[in-house]
């Protein structure tokens, strides 16, 4: 019969009997354990009691949650990374020397991982001689994906006890792991159904206690030298170093472990603090933080709001051309049955050609069997018809980004959809309430802004029109969130969100050009800054044609801000049909490689062609200035936004910008980035380009927050 020891805020004492002491987890004012100064005081005090109690022979660790240990809390780093370099050391010295007692018992230690055990959860049953999994729980040490590592243990005692390279694998991936991988890796020693995962820890603990298991010398290759392997190490160094300019954090790791092979734990783990503490104070720790933090409410918020509206069981898609079939997969492929439809039987076929192609390409590279893409085919149904209308839940308009068009088929669709069917327009630059406004239901009309390529793309702009009621936005929502998407709710107005930002960016680059910028120089410039690609190379992905258009329509719309008043590169290049990819030929030219890809190469006819854009000719720009002048078109125009209430707040914001148009997740956003500049030094800096135009005059609202020393996200720091 198990006989209370003690019971306290974050972990409950128990006899077992025979020898045997329990320590449950188990945080008494909260839903998950937390690894933090107050546990580990408590824990401290808990083993200190164990030493003394007769008779001792074995340690179960347990938790009395659904889930065994979630690490540290991360939204405590914001005020913690706070701190000085040296405060962070001793955290972690302190944390880490804890978790180093509960290693030292003198006695066995079982951990039974239930739920999952990620970061500090991990290197706490690390510490312990055997480990047995349930076999639905997940291990891993996620901390570089915060821009930091493992800071109480994890890179000492994970390549000791496995093998090095692997470990170190572990640790830079930052992935969580399931059962049968961790117990492959050796992390854990067994694994065993959720039902009788306490029986298996306790008969591992007998055996260890009873001396069947040699748990000495486990203790023993914890204390052991690292075998590294050096082949392993530099490839490993060489990929970390790709991307160490803007994440560090894997470089780092590499490094570390490689420094502390053959040195002792306690030497080890001192050396571990401090690359944590110096890691904990970089911008893009403090981005990353920001980001998981921001993630965390938005998906609370969507999923309140998801729950309001009514679940898609069926779905239909009109417009079957490659943006078309896109949806379409991505809708069938989470278990939604769709109806594609178009007029001609030859978009038919590109649109379902388009869903087997992505299926067959996830078959191919072993991310999906071929019985699931067999079902996704068969739960996408062509139609030449409007037959099946009346029984879907929403429809989504994917046609040709023309008004007219768009108002009579969705005009034909209410009048066979029954009541409450969302319709939702794939519409990247038309007003949802110029789209709704000859429509009867028009409360029923959003717009819904994927982003090309569908299956890649993460984000949808759900547009709330003027007229649109709440449960048609919800509705719509939770379609989203159901087909693995991450909805942000805009409001209705041109370029929505993402566009109206990367418009402003566009500009910004247009009118460098106008004023004789090396538009090579321009893209170097930003993709080292972290810039997925240069604004000339995605100009020519996306299309001249297209852009060129996009821009007229914002200009019209934002005439202040983006109007221009001269010919622009966009112009230039589509008055010669260098439209960019699509026909090899914008400010690159394009020849395919041997895969058929197009391989981008310097063309000194785009130089010429850009002389008849620069009146002035060319001139020379600072690096610095060309990164000025880019994003505090986009910080700007983002704050304009937050004043209109085009987003809820910034948060959302930068979520856009990231998940829609590839913004550097090591910055946070344009707005978080704005907050690390400071946003009096935001103002400084557009004063200077005040007299280009409104592209660079901020508004009211951005003064005010500036005037009363705060950012986008609160107070500055």
């Amino acid at each position: 019969m198990n006989d209370m020891i003690r019971s306290g805020d974050h972990l409950d004492l128990l006899r077992l009997g025979d020898g045997l002491i329990e320590i449950r987890l188990d945080r008494k004012q909260d839903s998950v354990n937390k690894l933090d100064d107050a546990f580990s005081a408590e824990l401290a005090q808990a083993l200190q009691q164990i030493r003394g109690e007769p008779g001792l022979r074995g340690v179960l660790l347990s938790s009395g949650k659904d889930a065994f240990l979630a690490g540290a809390d991360i939204a405590s780093f914001v005020a913690m990374f706070d701190q000085s370099e040296s405060a962070l050391v001793e955290f972690s010295t302190r944390t880490s020397s804890v978790l180093t007692q509960l290693e030292e018992l003198p006695v066995p230690v079982v951990t039974a991982i239930n739920g999952y055990a990620l970061g500090g959860g991990l290197e706490a049953a690390l510490c312990s001689d055997y480990r047995v999994l349930a076999a639905n729980a997940q291990v891993g040490l996620p901390e570089t994906g915060l821009g930091i590592l493992p800071g109480v243990g994890g890179t000492v005692r994970l390549p000791r006890l496995i093998d090095a390279a692997l470990a170190l694998e572990w640790i830079v991936s930052g992935r969580a792991q399931k059962a049968e991988a961790a117990l492959k890796a050796g992390v854990v020693d067994a694994v065993a159904e959720p039902d009788r995962l306490r029986e298996t820890a306790l008969q591992w603990l007998a055996r260890a206690a009873g001396g069947e298991l040699d748990w000495p010398s486990r203790r023993a290759q914890r204390r052991a030298p690292v075998a590294l392997n050096p082949n392993a190490i530099e490839e490993a160094r060489a990929k970390a170093q790709r991307t160490a300019r803007h994440y560090p954090a894997a470089l780092v790791v590499v490094n570390l472990l490689e420094q502390a092979a053959n040195l002792p734990r306690d030497t080890a783990l001192r050396l571990e603090a401090e690359a944590f503490a110096r890691l904990a104070k970089t911008p893009t720790a403090k981005a990353l933080i920001g980001i998981f933090l921001a993630n965390q409410q938005i998906r609370k918020k969507t999923k309140a709001l998801a729950g309001k509206g009514r679940p898609v069981q069926q779905a239909a898609v009109l417009g079957a051309g490659i943006m078309g079939g896109g949806i379409a997969y991505a809708t069938a492929s989470n278990g939604i049955p769709v109806v594609l439809k178009d007029i001609a039987q030859s978009a038919l076929d590109l649109g379902v050609g388009e869903a087997r192609k992505l299926s067959a390409k996830q078959v191919e590279i072993g991310r999906m069997k071929p019985e699931k893409a067999q079902a996704i085919m068969a739960a996408i149904r062509p139609t030449l018809d409007f037959g099946e209308f009346g029984q879907v839940d929403i429809v989504i308009e994917a046609i040709v980004e023309i008004l007219p068009i768009k108002q009579e088929v969705l005009g034909t669709v209410e009048s066979l959809a029954r009541t409450g069917t969302v319709l939702a327009s794939n519409t990247s630059s038309l007003a949802i309430a110029d789209i709704a406004s000859p429509l009867q239901r028009a409360e029923d009309v959003v717009g819904m802004h994927f982003f090309n390529p569908v299956p890649v793309m993460p984000l949808v702009e759900v547009v709330r029109g003027p007229k649109t009621r709440d449960e048609a936005i919800a509705t719509a929502v939770g379609y989203a969130v159901a087909i693995g998407k991450t909805p942000l709710v805009v409001k209705d107005c041109a370029g929505f969100l993402v566009n109206r930002l990367l418009g402003a960016y566009l500009v910004a680059n247009l009118r460098l050009i106008h004023e004789g910028a090396d538009f090579a120089q321009i893209d170097r410039v930003m993709e080292t800054w972290g810039m997925p690609m240069g604004p000339a190379y995605l100009n020519d992905v996306v299309g001249m044609d297209t852009l060129d258009k996009v821009m007229a329509i914002l200009g019209k719309a934002y005439p202040e801000v983006m109007g221009m008043g001269f010919e622009h590169a966009f112009s230039a290049m589509v008055r010669e049909k260098r439209y960019g990819q699509k026909n090899g030929a914008g400010f690159f030219r394009y020849d395919a490689d041997v895969k058929g890809k197009p391989k981008r190469s310097p063309d000194p006819l785009a130089y010429e062609l850009l002389k008849t854009v620069q009146p002035q000719g060319t001139r020379d720009f600072s690096d610095q200035e060309i990164l000025d002048r880019h994003m505090l078109a986009m910080i700007l125009e983002g704050g304009r936004c937050l004043e209109e209430q085009v987003v809820d707040n910034a948060a959302e914001l930068d979520a856009g910008m990231r998940l829609g148009s590839g913004f550097p997740a090591h910055h946070g956003g344009p707005l978080f980035f704005a907050d690390h500049l400071g946003l009096s030094e935001v103002l400084a800096r557009a004063e200077r380009y005040a007299p280009i135009g409104g592209l660079y005059r901020a508004g009211q609202g951005v003064r005010k927050l500036a005037a009363a020393g705060l950012g986008f996200y609160g107070p500055a720091h």
